[in-house]
């Protein structure tokens, strides 16, 4: 019931992105409640996608957001070409010359939009700052009133720094709407050491964050 209201929180008002914490030991059921959103998600046309962070994967950046959003690509190719076209231009439009940073790290994103013009060469941080805006402009043409986006993250407790400061950002985008962002981690297994109990701690005094501990 808590997730159903923050599910319709999110998709009836637009206005702020959520973030839904689900924990509790492996195989104890965070990804079937997970599921049970699908069908009223699909009654307000949103879209649903999700990312898996793994161990092996730990040092590997956004592995999770890669596989999420080409999960979210090959959606895009399920439609019509008249509406496959509306979202090409709203790509092009809020990507603008820098469609090919997405590219980079979503391939497939090149059969929707096309090749891309190059990049200008930054520094190593400057370069990550980029990354990151772009990366939230992307975000922001899939999440709106009219499509509202959820975004499922499994194993929070193998996410890598620099995901986890994405979520901050993307969660904290004052321009984003209609984004709901769920987490399911082993809480056992996050101490208060953590990158991940630090970003929580972050998000707690910005965002709306709900919680549910599942038990055996």
């Amino acid at each position: 019931a808590l997730l159903q209201q923050t599910l319709e929180r999110v998709t009836t008002s637009g206005e702020n992105s959520e973030l839904f914490l689900i924990t509790g030991a492996s195989g104890v059921g965070k990804t079937a409640l997970v599921r049970e959103i699908y069908r009223p998600l699909t009654q307000h046309r949103g879209a649903f996608i999700q990312g898996k962070f793994t161990l092996l994967q730990q040092n590997t950046p956004y592995s999770a957001f890669v596989s999420a959003f080409s999960d979210l690509i090959q959606q895009l190719f399920a439609k019509q070409q008249a509406k496959l076209d509306l979202w090409r231009a709203k790509i092009l439009a809020a990507l603008g010359q820098n469609g090919q940073i997405i590219i980079d790290v979503i391939p497939e994103l090149e059969l929707i939009i096309g090749e891309q013009p190059s990049l200008t060469k930054l520094g190593a941080i400057e370069s990550q700052n980029r990354f990151r805006l772009v990366f939230q402009n992307f975000i922001r043409v899939f999440s709106d009133r009219q499509h509202p986006l959820v975004i499922f993250f499994d194993d929070l407790q193998w996410a890598d720094v620099a995901s986890l400061k994405l979520i901050e950002l993307i969660l904290e985008d004052w321009q984003s709407h209609s984004l709901l962002i769920i987490g399911a981690y082993r809480h056992h297994e996050v101490s208060d050491s953590h990158p991940l109990y630090k970003t929580i701690e972050n998000l707690e005094q910005r965002v709306n964050v709900e919680r549910v501990n599942l038990a055996p």
